[in-house]
């Protein structure tokens, strides 16, 4: 774990936080390879590189996939998908990426983190980019629903769910911590004037500039649920 506290835009991380926003795909759950193949199985018959989808999937990592799939083809072909073609791809992304839930499994660390913070009594809550309808019933075929008190998928921009979230939970912003793998969720973070800890998962996509902690999984973040000493 690696804490940044020299950085300008610095926000350490509250201990124990007031509220704990999570990210879902790659902080909680270790499905970022499937959501590939999802989106490798939306552009088949494009002749797009698996290597260069996996590419802009990293770039746009944060980002719902009604966002991600017009990116990832403009980026590919030079040219604004066609909405029909759009349609289509954002149909059979959600057709392969309901296949896979099963495949699916816990990132190392998760369970602990969770069921730590629920015995200290923080609030969590969900904050993603995926589809509403999709993450609850992700949460409920892995009994994690339970463990939060608020999921916020899409529609919404996290900055606006994250804030939204504190106020609702009567927290001041600076004492609460949203927990991301993307730089988008750095940046979000940043609008709802959170502390931001970015889960490593290998590619380091965040700037210096407003990641309070740099973790390898959730499990490193356990120590922050207790006071200071």
């Amino acid at each position: 774990m690696n804490e940044n506290p020299s950085q300008a835009g610095f926000l350490p991380v509250p201990r124990p936080p007031s509220l704990i926003g999570l990210d879902f795909d790659g902080v909680i759950m270790d499905s970022m390879g499937l959501k590939l193949d999802s989106y490798c199985y939306a552009f088949a018959g494009e002749g797009f590189a698996r290597e260069d989808i996996r590419r802009l999937q990293l770039e746009s990592a944060g980002l719902s996939r009604f966002k991600t799939i017009p990116f990832m083809y403009e980026s590919l072909t030079g040219k604004p998908i066609p909405p029909e073609a759009a349609a289509r791809a954002v149909d059979r992304f959600r057709e392969h990426d309901e296949a896979s839930r099963v495949k699916m499994r816990l990132m190392d660390g998760a369970r602990d983190f969770l069921e730590a913070a629920r015995a200290r009594g923080i609030p969590m809550a969900i904050v993603t980019g995926t589809p509403q309808e999709v993450i609850e019933k992700t949460l409920e075929h892995f009994s994690l629903r339970g463990y939060f008190t608020g999921v916020r998928g899409t529609p919404g921009s996290k900055a606006e769910h994250l804030t939204r979230l504190a106020k609702q939970a009567g927290a001041d912003p600076a004492r609460c911590l949203y927990v991301g793998d993307a730089i988008k969720d750095q940046e979000a973070a940043q609008e709802a004037g959170m502390a931001f800890a970015g889960v490593d998962n290998g590619d380091h996509p965040f700037r210096a500039e407003g990641l309070s902690a740099a973790v390898g999984g959730l499990g490193d973040l356990i120590p922050f649920l207790e006071l200071p000493e």
